[in-house]
C-alpha cells in the first residue's frame, strides 16, 4: 500500500501544476478567401480562439461549428492544423464554418472544465455569434468534433435544439464507463490525461478535485458519479432524442476513449436519423472525415445520395488485409447470426494460480490503448508467463482452441465465464483473447477488465463478464488463445500486494457471437 499511495501522492502533486491563462488573439484577416483568426467573448471575461471560414456568395449558407480537440505533441500541437483540411472543404463547398477552442485549452481564456455545462453553453454561444456576425442559415446548424471535440457537440447537441446535424469522431458516450467499466480504473485516459499534463491544458477547480478523487478511490464517489454523468452523452440521451439531430458517430476499434460495448448501446437509443461507424487503427485520427462531411451535405443541404441513405452501421473488420471492404447492416445487433462455445484446451494445468503483480496507481504519463490493437503481439504460448520470483505460479493462465478448419467470423461481445479462487478479498483480472498463427505470432483480438470486492478469501466464485464488442476474422488454420493476467498496463488492479488469483479450467468457457 506504501507504494501505491507514492504514486498516487505523485500524481497528485503533477495534477495540480497548471499554466498561466494565454490570452486570446484579437481579431486577425488573413488573405482575401482564407480563414480569419478571432476572439469570440462566451462569458464575460472568457474569449475563445478561434477561425472563420467563409465561402463564397451571399448566402445564407449552412453552419458548421468544430469545437477542437486537444491532441498531444508532436502529432497536432495547434488544433487549427487538424481542423483546418476539413473546415476549408466545407467551405468550398458552401459552409460557414467555425472552428474554436474550447475554454482552457491554449490560446482560449477560462479554465478546462472537461466538457462540462460551460462548455456546453459555450458552444451555444458560438453558434449564436455566428448567425449574428456571418451569413449563416439559423435553420441549417451542425456541430463537427473530434475527440473531446466530438464529446462537447453530442452534449451541446441535447441542449440546444438549432443544431440539426451531428458528426461526432472518436467521442464517448458514458464518461464513467470510460474510466470505471468492468469496476476497474484505467491507469490513464485521454480526457485525464490531458488534464493532468502540465501545459497541455488549465483545469478548473471541479475538474482539479475529480482527478483527486479519481487518483484516491478505487471505487467512484458519489460526487465523481456526477461530475462524470453531467459530462456524459449518455445522461442527455432523451433530450438529444427530442430534438432530433441527425448523428453521425465514427470510431475506430483502437479507440482510447470509450468501449465499442457503451457506444452502441447509446447508438441503439437513439431515435433519430443516425449512423454508427467503426474503422480499423487508432482513435479519431484515422476516421476519415469524408464521411462527416457527407452527412452535413445530405442532412444540411438536402443533397441526394451519400451517408444518409446508407445503412445505419458500417464496419470494418479486423484481421483483414488494409484496403479490405467494410460490411453494412441495417441494425447494429444483427452483425451476428450465431454463438459459437470452442473447446478450451488448459495450456497452464487445470487450476493455474497466477501471481497479480505490483500495484499502483493512475500516473499522467502512462501509456494507454484502447481495446484492440492491430500491431502484433508475442506468442500466447504457456512458457513466458513463468513467475520467476514465485515457484509455482505463473503471471498468467492460458487458454487454447483447436486451429480452425474453415474462417471464423466473429461479430460482436463476446462473452467469459470462469470460476475464481482468490486469496484476498478483493482483486483485479484481465482477460484477452488472440488471434494465433501456425507460427505462434499473436494479435489481440479483444479484451476487458474485471475487478471484485468483497469476497472472502480462498472461497471459489463464478466470475462472468463481457469482453469489448469486435468484429475479426478468424482464417483458417489459426486458433483463439485465452490469456487471464491479474495485471495490465491500462488499468489500476485492486490486487492487494503477494495476492493470487486460482482459475479453474472446468468451469471456464467462452461464448463468440459468428455469422
Amino acid at each position: 500500500m506504501r507504494a501505491v499511495r507514492s504514486a498516487l501522492a505523485a500524481l497528485v502533486v503533477v495534477l495540480l501544476v497548471t499554466v498561466s491563462a494565454v490570452a486570446a488573439p484579437a481579431a486577425v484577416r488573413t488573405a482575401t478567401g482564407g480563414p480569419h483568426g478571432t476572439a469570440i467573448e462566451v462569458a464575460p471575461g472568457v474569449r475563445l480562439r478561434a477561425e472563420v471560414y467563409e465561402p463564397a456568395g451571399h448566402g445564407p449558407h449552412p453552419l458548421v461549428v468544430m469545437p477542437a480537440s486537444f491532441f498531444p505533441e508532436p502529432f497536432f500541437p495547434d488544433p487549427a492544423v487538424h481542423q483546418g483540411p476539413a473546415a476549408r472543404r466545407l467551405a468550398a463547398a458552401g459552409y460557414v464554418v467555425v472552428g474554436y477552442r474550447p475554454r482552457g485549452l491554449p490560446g482560449s481564456g477560462g479554465t478546462f472544465g472537461m466538457a462540462g455545462p460551460e462548455d456546453v453553453a459555450d458552444a451555444s454561444a458560438v453558434i449564436s455569434w455566428a448567425l449574428a456576425r456571418t451569413p449563416a442559415d439559423a435553420r441549417r446548424v451542425g456541430l463537427y468534433g473530434t475527440a473531446y471535440g466530438a464529446g462537447i457537440a453530442l452534449l451541446a447537441a441535447s441542449a440546444d435544439r438549432r443544431v440539426r446535424a451531428v458528426a461526432a469522431l472518436g467521442g464517448w458516450a458514458d464518461l464513467l464507463d470510460g474510466l470505471y467499466g468492468g469496476g476497474t480504473r484505467r491507469r490513464a485516459h485521454p480526457l485525464f490525461h490531458a488534464a493532468a499534463r502540465p501545459g497541455a491544458v488549465r483545469p478548473g477547480p471541479e475538474v482539479l478535485r475529480a482527478l483527486r478523487e479519481y487518483a484516491e478511490h478505487p471505487d467512484p464517489t458519489p460526487a465523481f458519479r456526477s461530475f462524470a454523468r453531467a459530462r456524459s452523452p449518455m445522461t442527455h440521451l432523451d433530450r438529444l432524442n427530442a430534438h432530433a439531430p441527425a448523428v453521425l458517430l465514427a470510431q475506430t476499434w483502437s479507440g482510447t476513449v470509450e468501449s465499442p460495448n457503451q457506444n452502441g448501446r447509446y447508438f441503439s437509443r437513439l431515435r433519430t436519423a443516425k449512423r454508427l461507424e467503426y474503422r480499423r487503427d487508432d482513435h479519431a485520427t484515422e476516421a476519415p472525415p469524408a464521411s462527416a462531411e457527407r452527412w452535413f451535405d445530405r442532412h444540411l443541404r438536402g443533397g441526394p445520395g451519400g451517408t444518409g441513405t446508407e445503412p445505419p452501421v458500417f464496419l470494418e473488420a479486423r484481421g483483414r488485409p488494409p484496403g479490405h471492404p467494410g460490411e453494412q447492416y441495417d441494425d447494429l445487433w444483427a452483425t451476428a447470426s450465431g454463438t459459437h462455445v470452442p473447446r478450451l484446451e488448459p495450456r497452464t494445468g487445470p487450476d493455474p494460480v497466477i501471481s497479480t503483480g505490483p500495484a499502483s496507481g493512475p500516473r499522467p504519463d502512462a501509456p494507454y490503448r484502447g481495446p484492440h490493437a492491430d500491431a502484433p503481439y508475442p506468442a500466447p504460448d504457456p512458457g513466458p508467463h513463468a513467475d520467476a520470483t514465485s515457484p509455482g505460479r505463473r503471471t498468467a493462465a492460458v487458454w487454447w482452441t483447436s486451429p480452425g478448419r474453415r474462417p471464423r467470423r466473429l461479430r460482436g461481445i463476446p462473452a467469459l465465464r470462469t470460476r475464481v479462487t482468490p486469496s484476498a478479498a478483493e482483486g483485479t483480472l484481465v482477460a484477452s483473447l488472440y488471434d494465433m498463427d501456425p507460427t505462434g505470432a499473436g494479435a489481440l483480438v479483444t479484451h476487458a477488465p474485471y475487478s471484485f470486492s468483497h469476497r472472502t478469501p480462498g472461497t471459489p466464485f463464478e466470475a462472468s463478464f463481457d469482453l469489448f464488442a469486435t468484429v475479426y476474422d478468424l482464417p483458417a488454420g489459426h486458433r483463439l488463445a485465452l490469456v487471464v493476467t491479474g495485471t495490465d498496463p491500462l488499468y489500476v488492479p485492486r490486487n492487494p500486494p503477494g495476492a493470487t488469483l486460482t482459475l479453474h479450467s472446468a468451469a471456464t468457457g467462452l461464448a463468440l457471437p459468428v455469422r
